[in-house]
């Protein structure tokens, strides 16, 4: 999708970090944008900022947990537009703690949002980009947590695996059908974001989640790697560059995270090499 300007863009989490910077990227390039997330305040916020740069823009407030909720995204993106050529599932949560200590209630939130809410927006709006002559193009935010994993990170880390697979066999199905929509898989490194601050911290709870010393000592240690970190619309311009190339994978401020993938992966080759040949 080499030229931007006048389609249409839905962006999930969009009302800060990454999802916010993806949005003023694509606006820069003059598509029009649909912001969804569940931060009524901030999504009108960021809708107001990019309307006053001259963009248009609308927000609907999107609980992606719920199937019938991005059904109802997609009809508000095609009621204000009449289509849409681009969408970003990039609406995402997260835990620390151990596995086996983590309640079944965390664990039931991070993985409807970080990996339902990507199911339900591909089952959604896929079809609709399949319609369109010009093609379209889907971006899935998964994260470095997606291709490695740490302590403590359990459903995080296991739903962002999930989204790697699901944007591997996404663009393979779209391929094998000769279609015009392109995919991509975000995996963010070190990008400023509130993701840290914000842990644990569910709609309708109040206060902020009390970690553990092991908890809080990731999470410390994570703010510690962040910096210095590349800016949301950086990471926002890097994913607008790879829906105009058509590139699958896009790493921003993940380079500091390479010796550890090397390290995962020759583990992994080491493993492969020293199996015996037919062996059960």
């Amino acid at each position: 999708m080499e030229e931007l300007a006048g389609k249409v863009a839905v962006v999930t989490g969009a009302s800060s970090g990454i999802g916010r910077g993806i949005a003023f990227a694509l606006a820069a390039d003059g598509m029009r944008l649909v912001l969804a997330d569940l931060d009524t305040p901030g999504l009108c916020a960021a809708g107001a900022e990019l309307r006053a740069s001259g963009a248009a823009a609308i927000e609907v407030t999107t609980d992606v947990r719920d199937s019938s909720a991005v059904e109802s995204l997609a009809a508000a993106a095609l009621d204000a537009y009449g289509a849409v050529h681009v969408l970003c599932n990039n609406a995402g949560v997260w835990t620390l703690g151990r596995q086996w200590e983590t309640d079944l209630a965390d664990w039931q939130w991070v993985i409807d949002v970080n990996l339902w809410g990507a199911v339900h927006g591909v089952r959604t709006f896929v079809p609709l980009l399949l319609k369109n002559p010009d093609g379209g193009h889907i971006v899935n935010v998964s994260s470095i947590g997606g291709l490695m994993s740490g302590p403590l990170t359990g459903p995080y880390s296991a739903s962002k695996h999930a989204i790697v697979g699901l944007s591997k066999g996404l663009r393979a199905e779209l391929s094998r059908m000769g279609s015009r929509v392109g995919v991509s898989v975000v995996c963010p490194g070190t990008v400023q974001s509130a993701i840290v601050d914000n842990v644990g911290k569910r709609p309708g709870l109040p206060g902020d989640p009390v970690l553990t010393p092991d908890a809080q000592a990731v999470a410390d240690a994570m703010r510690r790697a962040g910096s210095p970190a590349i800016s949301a619309r950086e990471a926002g311009q890097l994913v607008r560059d790879a829906i105009r190339s058509g590139t699958f994978w896009v790493l921003p401020g993940a380079e500091a995270h390479l010796a550890f993938l090397e390290n995962e992966h020759a583990e992994l080759l080491q493993a492969f090499a020293s199996t015996p040949p037919g062996a059960p």
